[in-house]
């Protein structure tokens, strides 16, 4: 864990290069940083990760006979922002401040800066006035203060204010909670005051919703849109509100949950003559033993503080009819003990205590399906991403078609099943685009790479070389007979692996072979036939190359797949090496052929003839697979992809520049 110390001489190198990655203009030199460090009206203090690398520091400047602090500049490396370190370094300037007396800290942000200032109110920080400085050398800026003494002249604590906010209905729902939260040390707030005042929720990362939420647009509903709003994390959130109050969002998991109790039923319940049982459930945690795989389950499809889950008896057993978000109100007394103790744990752990997992920065979901016939990324390489995305502090999570309700849950999308317009990859996509998340593949690149007819007007108005390529419809097919030369390539618009694709041999079977075709799809393409016993394939990430693959064709046929009969498929080899050993005309022309279809993660197909590259088409969401794809590099394919998936996430989140 990074920890924060006074800065030293040793550190002004790399003091240096954070400066440079941080400010285009106003850099503190190498002389300040040693003055800094020499002056005691002067403290400099850094964050040191657990390798001794510098990830941060804080400047702050102190007068004498002035009871109010400067901070001069605070910045953190590229690479490790998003962990905390920013508002470690803030806090310890707060703490040194009170203790020699301020009684408060101030700052300027450039006005421009946007992100600066929302980070600084959420750690308590108000906005005074605008200042020019002198020269105007660098625009207005915001002067921001923070109050570090009471009135009475108690010291304000300087570590970060509580992260949590339990919000209830009344005033007298807060009772049986003031203990536990005075413990907890997190704080509490009615409806009526985190919707009416948003300095209640300065520094709040975390909402606990234990409002009711009778219908929509209730007061629970509220509470959970406008921490939404806020960018801070709600339980419930509005998507878990929105699908519990309409209960066709949630329908389809009744069966799942009844699975998970119809066998478990005691014996007092089912020789009862009771024909409903309702069990409460607080931070997924039952009451009941027999119940307890069911509120696992349930509490990780709709995470919320109190769900009721319904069972009813019918003519085949019990079954689970609904579920339903209570509010505190609901609780009797005699289970305010387990309510509070599951509160507790959920607090502590800062997320979902049936997950076990640690605290990280940001979540991403990897939509896989590990019975896809040919996937993208295959299990074992799954496993791989997951492993890369924990180095950098991210926790990521398989998710199925069926977990679209849970993506606001998470920070980013990463679309690892073969995509399509006309399936829940393309749902997910769009769905993740609206809640303002990376996502790779994005709606864009999917459309855009999921039809031929785009890529070759895409490619000719880019002017990359493309095989020659005719357009077909019923209407002009047999005129366009005369301009075709055999063999050729007949392909439907959003084919994939090699499917849809079929070379004809004769202006016969081209007029057999494209009637067919022309039935299901109202336009294909007829493109040259380059003979070659290989293709490229050029892994291409937000304009960058990733890797270099070369597939050879399978064996005694043309193509890379060869689908036999009875769903068998023989698929040829390959030879993968590092992008710069590559020829570099290959490589060049894949980058730019993927910057047609966007800045996403691609892979780009290519024949090469006589030197000259000929680009086959793009594809979107490119196969990742180990011992293919990333035998040349091993896990810097993994980690680059996680990589730019962080960048994007602290982009979205206003914490780097996009």
């Amino acid at each position: 864990m990074p920890h924060i110390r006074n800065a030293e001489m040793a550190d002004i190198p790399a003091l240096e290069t954070i400066v440079s990655a941080s400010f285009p203009y106003g850099r503190l030199s190498g002389r300040s940083f040693s003055k800094a460090i020499r002056l005691a009206s002067q403290l400099l203090m850094v964050s040191v990760s657990d390798d001794g690398s510098i990830g941060g520091y804080a400047l702050t400047h102190f007068r004498k006979d002035v009871a109010r602090a400067r901070l001069h500049s605070i910045a953190v490396a590229p690479e490790m922002r998003g962990h905390g370190i920013g508002r470690d370094l803030l806090a310890a300037c707060e703490a040194e401040a009170a203790r020699r007396g301020c009684a408060s800290i101030r700052l300027d942000v450039p006005i421009n800066n946007i992100a600066a200032q929302e980070f600084h109110q959420r750690q308590g920080y108000a906005t005074r006035k605008i200042v020019r400085p002198r020269g105007n050398a660098s625009g207005d800026h915001v002067q921001m203060e923070k109050v570090l003494h009471n009135a009475d002249g108690s010291p304000v604590l300087a570590l970060r204010q509580p992260s949590i906010l339990i919000v209830v209905g009344r005033q007298q729902d807060r009772k049986p909670l003031e203990e536990a939260v005075a413990q907890l040390n997190i704080r509490m707030a009615t409806a009526s005051e985190y919707l009416s005042k948003p300095e209640i929720a300065i520094g709040v990362r975390q909402v606990i919703n234990l409002c009711p939420v009778d219908d929509y647009l209730s007061q629970g509903y509220y509470v959970s849109l406008l921490a939404k709003a806020r960018a801070q994390r709600a339980m419930p959130n509005i998507d878990t509100v929105t699908g519990l109050i309409w209960k066709k969002l949630y329908k389809d998991y009744l069966g799942e949950l009844t699975a998970l109790v119809k066998d478990r039923i005691p014996a007092e319940l089912a020789n009862s003559k009771l024909d409903k049982h309702a069990i409460e459930i607080h931070f997924g945690s039952s009451g009941e033993e027999w119940s307890r795989p069911m509120a696992a389950r349930a509490w990780r499809l709709f995470p919320a503080p109190v769900l009721e889950v319904l069972l009813a008896r019918h003519k085949d057993g019990w079954s689970v009819d609904y579920i339903w978000p209570l509010s505190i109100a609901s609780v009797q007394q005699s289970d305010i003990a387990r309510f509070v103790a599951g509160l507790a744990e959920f607090c502590q752990n800062r997320r979902n205590p049936s997950l076990r997992r640690k605290r990280t920065s940001f979540d991403l979901a990897i939509l896989f399906d590990a019975k896809e016939e040919f996937p993208p990324s295959t299990e074992q390489a799954i496993r791989h991403f997951m492993r890369a995305a924990d180095k950098l502090n991210i926790q990521a999570e398989v998710i199925g078609a069926r977990d679209i309700e849970r993506l606001s849950s998470f920070d980013a999308l990463f679309i690892r099943e073969t995509t399509n317009i006309d399936n829940h990859t393309f749902t997910f996509a769009k769905a993740a685009e609206a809640q303002g998340m990376p996502v790779i593949d994005d709606p864009v690149s999917i459309l855009r790479c999921s039809n031929k007819v785009y890529l070759h007007e895409a490619m000719a108005r880019a002017r990359i070389a493309t095989p020659r390529t005719l357009l077909i419809t019923k209407a002009n097919m047999k005129e366009m007979l005369a301009q075709l030369s055999f063999p050729l390539v007949l392909k439907i618009p959003d084919g994939s692996f090699s499917r849809g694709v079929i070379k004809v041999r004769d202006a016969g079977e081209y007029q057999q072979k494209a009637s067919q075709m022309l039935e299901d799809s109202f336009i294909i393409l007829a493109q040259e036939f380059l003979p070659t016993s290989f293709d490229w394939r050029i892994g291409v990430l937000d304009g960058k190359p990733l890797f270099a693959c070369k597939y050879h064709m399978a064996r005694g046929h043309w193509q890379i797949y060869n689908h036999k009969a009875k769903g068998k498929t023989d698929m040829g080899g390959f030879e993968t090496m590092r992008v710069e050993d590559a020829p570099q005309n290959i490589v060049k022309t894949a980058v730019r052929a993927s910057l047609q279809m966007g800045r996403s993660l691609y892979g780009v197909d290519l024949k090469e003839v006589d030197g000259t590259p000929f680009v086959i088409e793009v594809n979107d969401n490119p196969n990742v697979d180990t011992g293919v794809e990333d035998k040349a590099t091993g896990e810097e394919v993994y980690n680059t992809i996680i990589s730019v998936f962080r960048e994007r996430i602290l982009a979205s989140k206003g914490l780097a520049r996009p």
